[in-house]
């Protein structure tokens, strides 16, 4: 009897394994921070390094156009990259330049930064993409 309740416990188990592993969604969790620099008029860039549980992701940054004060749990990131290394320039108000030499998984170039008083501020983001394999 004992067999066969240990047979039983181990079907459930690996059954239970298994629909844990196709029904339950895929995330993304926030690791150690890579960047944070301010560009001017309170705002800064903030990146995080990501860790999914999706294994065609690899290893992905997301960055952030926060306010100075500010936190990005309630932020979407504006560029998901494989670059840790993004280099960046204000070129005009409320306009940023970058240099993504990776991957680019997601990028939004049209943002509307929410300051800390409740006020929000339009910003315009352009991209030079040199990526080589």
């Amino acid at each position: 009897m004992s067999k066969l309740t240990l047979s039983i416990g181990a079907i459930v188990s690996a059954i239970s394994v298994l629909l844990a592993w196709v029904f339950i969604p895929t995330h993304v969790r926030l690791s150690s921070e890579i960047l944070s620099k301010p560009i001017g008029n309170g705002f800064q860039i903030v990146g995080y390094k990501a860790l999914s549980t999706k294994p065609q992701d690899g290893k992905l940054n997301h960055f952030f156009l926060i306010d100075s004060n500010g936190d990005v749990k309630d932020a979407e990131p504006f560029l998901i990259t494989s670059d840790p290394f993004i280099q960046f320039e204000t070129t005009d108000e409320n306009k940023l330049s970058l240099t993504v030499k990776g991957r680019i998984k997601h990028f939004d170039n049209d943002l509307w930064v929410e300051r800390e008083d409740g006020t929000v501020q339009h910003w315009f983001i352009s991209v030079d993409a040199e990526y080589t394999r």
